[in-house]
């Protein structure tokens, strides 16, 4: 019994079966490039290897969200040194980043833009003493603190400590502007969209959504920048 020859992909419509899939790799870099909140940087660390539950559970670690902005220098590089620095830290283990996303500053004068970041560490350090910590790295790379919402070499924020809250002198938790500003819930939600805001107990997804609406039709994917479609600024964390 003879057998059957296999059939032959035809070369022609091989090629044509690439380059079909190829287009929307190229549209999608294509609206990225022209996004408001733009993706810069290395992104090859993006993801790491997180602990299973249970052994977050034994080994008594605790779920960290910390923010990072720079906007002097070169900005990339403090929030790449941040990272590392956070990593090489007692008690600290980097599991998750964000990609970096440049965004308009807000705060004082005029400033150049920011780029903003946000990382997920397990860890097992207290939070007024995780606290000391990163104040410390921001000292080491050379953050100085002369005014408010000024320029930075590096700032780092502790935006969510597991489901804690915490509001004495020194320390606030979960951030007090966490849920008004967009260039943090954006990367926030980019690595934790169901990580859940313990005082207004909404998930980061919901509160990055309700930020666009509340812009309205001013909010687009194009826009410039999100200076524009800032709301309102919460100083009092008493008010929650």
């Amino acid at each position: 019994m003879a057998l059957k020859k296999k059939k032959k992909k035809h070369p022609a419509k091989k090629a044509a079966k690439k380059k079909i899939l190829r287009r929307p790799q190229k549209k999608k870099a294509a609206k990225a490039a022209r996004s408001p909140l733009r993706k810069v940087g290395r992104t090859k660390n993006k993801l790491m290897v997180r602990s299973t539950k249970a052994q977050i559970k034994k080994e008594g670690l605790h779920i960290v969200y910390l923010g990072l902005g720079s906007n002097v220098g070169d900005r990339e590089e403090y929030i790449e040194q941040a990272i590392f620095l956070l990593g090489k830290a007692p008690g600290i283990k980097v599991v998750a980043r964000s990609q970096n996303y440049e965004t308009e500053a807000e705060g004082v004068g005029d400033q150049p833009p920011f780029l903003n970041a946000v990382v997920e560490i397990e860890t097992t350090v207290m939070p007024h003493k995780l606290l000391s910590a990163v104040q410390e790295i921001e000292t080491t790379l050379g953050r100085e603190r002369e005014a408010e919402w000024g320029p930075r070499t590096i700032d780092l924020d502790i935006l969510l400590y597991d489901d804690e809250i915490i509001s004495d002198d020194k320390l606030q938790i979960p951030h007090p502007l966490l849920h008004e500003r967009t260039f943090v819930l954006r990367p926030l939600a980019e690595i934790a969209p169901d990580a859940v805001h313990p005082i207004l107990e909404r998930s980061i997804r919901e509160l990055y959504e309700e930020k666009k609406l509340e812009a309205g039709e001013k909010y687009d994917d194009e826009l410039p920048g999100f200076k524009e479609i800032k709301g309102g600024v919460v100083d009092d964390f008493e008010r929650w």
